[in-house]
Formats: C-alpha cells, sequence, structure tokens
C-alpha cells in the first residue's frame, strides 16, 4: 500500500483537534453537560399533621383610649405647658386660658360689693343712731317731757333703719356668693389633665378655645391595644377575655412577651375576614406606643394542616410561596399559612400530601428552571 502523503496527515490531524474541541465547549451532547444544566437541589415531602389553630395578629400597638382635654371657659389660650410626647400625671395644670368675660364679670361683682359694704355700715351707723333716738325719746317721754306718739315716731324710725339694715347684709350675701362663684370660675382658667398619659397633641398658645374645642389630646398608655384581622370562619370560636400571647417583632421587653386579651369582636366580616382588638396591660411602662408587635391566639380547635421545612417557604410582597419538583422542573406555588412561625411550617391551603417541595438554593430558581434531587444518603 502507498505510504500516506503529508497532506492527508495535515487534514486528520486538523479534523481531530476540531472534534475534540466541540466535545469539550458543549457542541456535542454528552451525559456530563446534561449534569451541569440540572440544579440539584434538597428535596422535601409534604405531611399531613393534625394541630391546635393559632392565629397571628401583626400591627402597631396603640393607645387603649385617648382623651381630649377642653375648656369650660370661652376665651383665649395664654399658655400651654407640656408639648406632643410629653408625659402628664392626672390633675397637672396642662394649659391655661384668658377669659374676657369673665374678667369683665368679675370686676363688677367686687366692684358692686365694695359699694354694698359701704352701704351695709351706713346702714349699721342709721341703725346705731335710729335706736340711740329712741331710748332717748323714751326717757323724755318717761318724764312726760313728750308725747306717746313722739315715741311712736322714733320706735317707727328704728325699725325702718334695722330693716334697711337687713336689706343691706342681704344684698353682701348675695353679691359675696357671685364673687365666690366667679372666683371658682376662674380656677377654670387653669386647665388640669383628667388623666394620665402621654399628650398626644396639643393647640399653640394665643388661639381662641370653648368647650366644642380639644386644647389637648392625652393618650392613655396603661393599657395599649392591638388591632387586626383574622379568618371569619373562626369567628364562632373566639370570645371575649380569650388569651393571647403578645411580643414584639424587632424588639425584646422587659419580662418578655405579655398576656393580652380579646376585648372586642367585631361581628361584621369585610371579605373573608373579621376585625379583632386585644388589650394589654402597660401599667409598668415597658411597651411604647407605635411597637410593632404580633399576638398569638392558640384556639381550642384542631386543623389538618400540611407541614414543610422553613426553608422551603418564600415570602414576596406579602405573598407565600413554594417550589414543587414536577417532571424535572421547579414550579411555583402560591400557599396560605396556618402558623408562619411554627417549625416545621403549617400550611393552611395551596399542597397536598406527598407533594416534594425544594428546601434550598431558592435564590438560583425561576419558574420552569431544570432540577433534580440531590442524591439521598445511604
Amino acid at each position: 500500500m502507498k505510504a500516506p502523503t503529508w497532506p492527508v496527515i495535515v487534514v486528520a490531524g486538523a479534523l481531530a483537534l476540531l472534534a475534540l474541541g466541540l466535545f469539550r465547549f458543549g457542541m456535542i451532547p454528552s451525559q456530563q453537560v446534561t449534569d451541569a444544566e440540572d440544579i440539584v437541589v434538597a428535596v422535601a415531602a409534604v405531611k399531613p399533621e393534625s394541630r391546635p389553630v393559632v392565629l397571628r395578629i401583626s400591627g402597631e400597638l396603640q393607645p387603649s383610649a385617648e382623651v381630649d382635654v377642653v375648656s369650660r371657659l370661652a376665651g383665649r389660650l395664654t399658655e400651654v405647658k407640656f408639648k406632643t410626647g410629653d408625659s402628664v400625671t392626672a390633675g397637672a395644670v396642662v394649659a391655661t386660658v384668658y377669659s374676657g368675660e369673665l374678667s369683665e364679670r368679675t370686676r363688677v361683682v367686687e366692684a358692686g360689693l365694695t359699694a354694698t359694704r359701704t352701704q351695709l355700715q351706713e346702714r349699721e351707723q342709721q341703725v346705731a343712731a335710729a335706736e340711740k333716738r329712741l331710748a332717748h325719746d323714751k326717757e323724755l317721754y318717761r318724764q312726760d317731757l313728750i308725747a306717746r306718739r313722739d315715741v311712736e315716731q322714733s320706735e317707727i324710725q328704728a325699725a325702718t333703719a334695722r330693716a334697711e339694715l337687713e336689706l343691706a347684709r342681704a344684698h353682701l350675701a348675695q353679691e359675696e356668693a357671685m364673687l365666690s362663684q366667679a372666683r371658682k370660675l376662674q380656677q377654670l382658667t387653669r386647665i388640669v389633665a383628667p388623666v394620665s398619659g402621654v399628650v398626644a397633641g396639643a393647640l399653640p398658645a394665643g388661639v381662641p378655645v370653648n368647650e366644642a374645642r380639644a386644647i389637648l389630646a392625652i393618650a392613655q398608655i396603661d393599657r395599649l391595644k392591638l388591632v387586626g384581622a383574622v379568618p371569619a370562619g373562626f369567628k364562632e370560636l373566639i370570645r371575649d377575655g380569650m388569651t393571647a400571647q403578645v411580643s414584639p417583632r424587632a424588639t425584646e421587653w422587659a419580662g418578655g412577651a405579655r398576656v393580652g386579651r380579646v376585648v372586642r369582636l367585631d361581628g361584621t366580616a369585610v371579605g373573608d375576614e373579621i376585625q379583632l382588638e386585644i388589650s394589654v396591660d402597660n401599667r409598668d411602662r415597658a411597651m411604647t406606643v407605635g411597637t410593632v408587635v404580633e399576638a398569638a391566639l392558640t384556639l381550642a380547635h384542631q386543623e389538618q394542616v400540611m407541614t414543610i421545612p422553613p426553608s422551603a417557604l418564600q415570602a414576596v410582597a406579602g405573598q407565600h410561596y413554594v417550589y414543587l419538583i414536577i417532571d424535572g422542573r421547579a414550579v411555583r406555588r402560591a400557599v396560605k399559612l396556618a402558623d408562619e412561625n411554627a417549625d416545621p411550617v403549617a400550611i393552611r391551603d395551596g399542597l397536598n400530601a406527598g407533594d416534594r417541595v425544594i428546601a434550598n438554593r431558592l435564590s438560583e430558581i425561576t419558574e420552569g428552571a431544570r432540577v433534580r434531587p440531590a442524591p439521598t444518603a445511604k
């Protein structure tokens, strides 16, 4: 056989290098390349479980009530002694009001009282003079120096003077009572706090006020409240007075979680939810208004739930999802939680027993991605 010439050898070598390159850079299918395309993930089987129903409510703590502080007098606000956020105790003077009408009324009564006292002194002097004259006339009559009618005239004058004196005394008592009333009303110019709490808002000094306009509001914080929504389907299982564990979402309180009580349940459902109010004792002032908390209300009722590892759960914009493995692909599915804080997580709706959920590498997975379970340890 004739030996191949050198051009043939060169072509054969080039073809061999080309084949090797295609193989290495993925242009020729191979089992190794297929393996690299699949995302290997941990898989957990969805399991059924019977658990007590736990309703969780999140929100900000609010004052149990706000009390408006008003002036019983119409006038002008001259001073506000507290600003928003300040603590105040019941009975403390929180503001002062000037009432021009009351000031004028008091001035008139005081002037009248001064005049009446002067008049009373005059009447007392008149009575003294009339009685002295009567006594003198009686002595003259005894000595037969004047007639009986002169004595009777003196008696009439003395009686008249005494009557005018009593009238002056009654007038004085009336005006003293009017002044006392005016001075009591003057005490109303000092506005006092009816309850203890924290100032939630206040008017500036200088503005006009009356009984219809609150000078400031005091938030009562000895008890705080949490208002939230729960599924309407559990309405018949919730009663006033039921306890709930209330705990902060981001901070810690002295003594840990607090025990709250259901104090109001709105009987009218809005959509598929009802409003619930929980009251929490805060006399030690460990909790502050605006703190974000969560209340857990455990009902005397069991429900069938599906459980998954916490690592299998995703939350996006308030919605919860899991990824299932179906025919080698990642399929995202929305779920409704029964209890997010439990371990394993309890799912109320969206999964069936035996479903397989992806439990890791969720940040690398998108809808429809090729996935395969990691080999199980033997």
